[in-house]
């Protein structure tokens, strides 16, 4: 038998669990393989060392107190559950939040500024959504032939 296959039987050969054959073969390893007999003789004084230990005998109330300690987080259990959840998705949220409030920000500005007239390209307020557009599209003068621009300032501008 291999020395891994005899650690694993150790406790269960010093307990006597094993059946007789098998706990035949562990003591004729342990006879033969000096590792494994060091290994079983450890296992033997860690079970004397915690043999030698005072009980703990603990308080009277300990049972309850270990019971609602328990049923406690069923109790709380949705506080519990979305501060898991909020801890798990707090950068994302933060990042989505902060997003929403800039794109809610730069469109109110956005309009502000549109309505008051401090845009160059916006020569009159009243002027239609698409004479707006065209006016914009002048910035990107002259546009190239072929482009999307070029092909929409001349469509715009066919009278």
């Amino acid at each position: 038998m291999k020395c891994r296959n005899i650690h694993k039987k150790l406790s269960a050969y010093q307990d006597g669990e094993l059946k007789p054959q098998e706990q035949e073969q562990v003591r004729n390893h342990l006879l033969s393989c000096r590792a494994c007999r060091e290994q079983f003789v450890e296992l033997e004084r860690v079970w004397k060392i915690a043999g030698q230990l005072e009980e703990i005998h603990p308080d009277p109330w300990f049972y309850q107190q270990v019971v609602r300690k328990i049923k406690e987080p069923r109790e709380r259990g949705l506080s519990l559950g979305l501060r898991w959840v909020f801890q798990r998705i707090r950068i994302p949220a933060i990042a989505s939040i902060l997003l929403a409030v800039g794109i809610l920000i730069g469109t109110y500005l956005g309009n502000s500024l549109a309505r008051y007239g401090f845009f160059a390209f916006q020569s009159d307020q009243t002027a239609s959504s698409q004479e707006a557009l065209f006016d914009s599209l002048k910035a990107f003068d002259p546009a190239p032939p072929g482009t999307l621009a070029h092909g929409y300032l001349q469509m715009v501008s066919y009278k």
